[in-house]
């Protein structure tokens, strides 16, 4: 009886040691990490943003230094937006503009709808 517990014991912890080398290993990260990680980059970028707009406002940078790295930060958002749209399952932003395009074109003017 005490050989066959031991024997049941011992298969018991070999089968506990090597499980883990055995199964199968599935570690995907969740879709939307890339798409929180692109959305925190673009929220960094608009405190850059805002945060030159208050050294422009208390002095501390030029117009034109200002004007250059404003211009470096926006280029740099959108290239995360593009980014964002691509990963996104839906270009959601694409079909935003269209619509408020599609809303603000209204007949020329002197001219009115039929």
């Amino acid at each position: 009886m005490g050989t066959l517990l031991g024997t049941a014991l011992v298969l018991l912890a070999l089968g506990v040691v090597t499980y883990p080398f055995l199964r199968r290993r599935t570690y995907a990260l969740p879709p939307d990490v890339t798409l929180e990680r692109l959305r925190a980059e673009r929220l960094r970028i608009y405190r850059q943003i805002t945060d030159l707009e208050a050294d422009r406002a208390s002095g501390e940078i030029p117009d034109q230094d200002y004007q250059a790295q404003l211009g470096v930060m926006r280029v740099a958002a959108a290239k995360v937006m593009r980014e964002e749209a691509a990963h996104d399952g839906e270009p959601e932003l694409e079909r935003e503009i269209a619509a408020e395009r599609q809303a603000r074109k209204g007949p020329p003017e002197g001219e009115t709808r039929v």
